[in-house]
């Protein structure tokens, strides 16, 4: 298990590329303002493992330890898979309480703090998902419990197990309620692994989103 304290320092171009934010940066007058606040709020962090894979059955795959993935999607893209990296990760709670804040006196402003919060955690994502490629030599795809209909969001629970939802806790201070949702809420878990072909969630999801990054393909 391996914890990692990411520095990011979010620019004003990564705040323009974030689709929700950038349609409306125009109107933004303190736009600037509210970047420099982000990046003094989040504190990235990462924590992840590389784990062996002992199955891969019709429902789901099943590693070492004696845990179940129980998804049909896991199973299909995985099939060739013996190893995969689960991770958890967080830009901790401050930012998250200070929209809070916002939330009844500057309603653009925390909206755009909470946007900018979720550009974050996405960038964290994409350092660990660097630092993942470059320790085991693959090309990942990455899958999030909850994120599609193909992997459940109770599913999230066997990832906590994998660390022991203690250590968590512990270590990067998030945790995991009995409906399965993380605390603090700009966090995110998942796994990396090498697939033959490049997989998003996206892919199988139907919803109109603001945050989409790949189309819709359907589930097979």
């Amino acid at each position: 298990m391996t914890v990692l304290s990411v520095k990011i320092n979010l620019s004003m171009e990564d705040a323009l590329n974030f689709r929700s934010i950038g349609r409306i940066a125009e109107r933004v007058r303190n736009l600037e303002g509210l970047i420099e606040e982000c990046n003094s709020l989040i504190r990235p962090v990462a924590l992840y493992e590389y784990v062996g894979v002992e199955e891969v059955r019709l429902d789901g795959v099943r590693l070492k330890g004696n845990l179940m993935f129980i998804s049909t999607k896991l199973s299909e893209q995985l099939k060739c898979v013996e190893e995969i990296a689960a991770y958890i990760i967080t830009i901790g709670p401050y930012l998250e309480r200070r929209v809070t804040e916002l939330s009844s006196s500057r309603v653009l402003d925390s909206w755009i703090l909470d946007n900018l919060g979720t550009c974050s955690l996405r960038l964290l994502s994409r350092v660990l998902e660097g630092r993942v490629e470059s320790e085991r030599g693959w090309r990942v795809s990455k899958f999030n419990p909850g994120s599609t209909p193909t992997w459940e969001l109770c599913q999230q629970g066997v990832l906590f197990d994998i660390f022991s939802r203690r250590r968590v806790e512990e270590e990067i201070g998030v945790m995991l309620t009995e409906k399965f949702v993380m605390v603090p809420r700009k966090s995110s878990s998942g796994i990396f692994a090498p697939t033959e072909v490049e997989y998003h969630n996206c892919q199988d999801c139907r919803k109109i989103c603001e945050y989409r990054q790949a189309l819709y393909v359907g589930s097979t």
